[in-house]
């Protein structure tokens, strides 16, 4: 199956029937333009989420801007790459209609196509919805999977814009052509967990930044030079002086002059600080991951075991609403291209892999009571047994329990 990706006007004529035309929705955006970044406060957020929730006209050009800038914050990204990588490690399978395992197809799937798209997808959790492009389709895969700008993309109206002034012109991603190589992933409502992690990170942002002006401030003492010498050139040089003190300060001074070093009468000002740092960093790792005991270090084992089981089934939830977008969406899209994958139905392998050397102990405990494939132990762990007789298997079975004692 090779199916190329021709020009809008031109239809597949390599397959039986006639294909879906070439459609990239990014091609009707006007003129593409950088979204700057902007300082965040309280004030600019609340009118973002006003324009976001308009039910009659909804921009998120703004909510988007507030974002970019959240976005950037370390313990959001900590958490995010975390809750993203228990599902971008996962493969998938893809099930026959009569529930078999189609090996060649998954193969397909398990490319880089389909981790990026999976990687964009997942982000729909943090912005709300991502509209997804598709490329050309090149040796039975998708060339690319790229992300339609989300500030020309209005969610509620299925409309990708044409430029950032308007809600209403543009073209609907959810018709054809434009659905055979485009898919559109979260509720079209949804303005994603950044609109609960913004005020946390502005708030962070300001306590780091007022924690900085406090360094500058109280970090070194505050050097004060006082003298009754009236000579401005005299003056000039106590300025100088006091300018030039660094670690190995000296000074020569009239004997009417003085120098003091003023320190902050408080040692632990800047808790103060800190406290509310951590604090926010605590509520924004809730957010995302629903607990803290996975990024605390000062965690027990008791409660990060608690923990770890809520990371479980937000993982587990993750997984679930990949299934649904790809089967629901994916699946059919690539039907409509020609892939052959109607009844098809994708999930994630979750069978657990043991390590080589738990693997052996298990295969060696259960060759105590049963001969296990030959085969088998030949694909397991790369060896080639010459002997297919039952007593050949017998003493690979003694070999593995004599090297591992068990």
């Amino acid at each position: 199956m090779k199916i190329p990706f021709t020009d809008i006007d031109i239809q597949f004529n390599n397959l039986s029937k006639p294909q879906a035309k070439k459609a990239n929705v990014q091609k009707y955006i006007d003129f593409e333009q950088q979204l700057q970044r902007v300082r965040q406060d309280a004030t600019k957020f609340n009118i973002a989420l006003q324009s976001a929730e308009s039910p009659m006209y909804p921009n998120r050009f703004l909510l988007m801007q507030t974002y970019q800038q959240i976005i950037l914050d370390a313990q959001v990204q900590s958490a995010l790459l975390q809750r993203k990588s228990k599902v971008l490690s996962q493969k998938v399978v893809l099930l026959k209609p009569d529930g078999t395992k189609d090996d060649e197809m998954s193969k397909l799937f398990n490319a880089k196509w389909f981790y990026d798209f999976q990687s964009l997808a997942l982000d729909s959790v943090f912005w709300g919805f991502s509209l997804v492009q598709f490329g050309p389709v090149i040796n039975d895969a998708f060339e690319y999977a790229n992300l339609v700008p989300r500030i020309y993309v209005v969610p509620e109206k299925s409309l990708v814009r044409n430029n950032t002034a308007t809600v209403s012109d543009g073209i609907i991603f959810t018709d054809a052509p434009y659905n055979n190589w485009c898919i559109g992933v979260g509720n079209t409502h949804n303005l994603g967990l950044g609109m609960y992690l913004a005020p946390y990170v502005i708030l962070k942002k300001n306590a780091m930044a007022a924690w900085a002006e406090f360094a500058e401030i109280f970090g070194s003492p505050i050097r004060i030079g006082k003298t009754d010498v009236r000579d401005e050139t005299t003056r000039k040089n106590m300025e100088n002086m006091m300018r030039n003190m660094a670690t190995a300060a000296w000074a020569v001074l009239d004997l009417n002059d003085t120098v003091e070093l003023v320190q902050a009468s408080r040692t632990d000002a800047y808790q103060v600080f800190d406290k509310m740092v951590e604090r926010n960093n605590s509520e924004i790792t809730k957010i995302i991951l629903g607990k803290t005991g996975t990024t605390d270090e000062k965690a027990h084992s008791g409660s990060a075991n608690v923990h770890e089981n809520v990371a479980a089934m937000i993982t587990k939830q993750d997984l679930l609403n990949m299934e649904f977008t790809c089967n629901n969406q994916l699946l059919p899209m690539k039907n409509r291209l020609g892939f052959g994958l109607d009844g098809y139905r994708l999930e994630y392998d979750s069978s657990e892999q043991l390590g080589l050397l738990d693997q052996i102990k298990v295969d060696a405990e259960i060759m105590k009571k049963y001969n296990l494939n030959i085969e088998y132990l030949e694909h397991k762990y790369n060896v080639q047994i010459d002997s297919a007789d039952a007593d050949e298997v017998v003493n690979v079975s003694k070999r593995l329990q004599n090297l591992y004692n068990v």
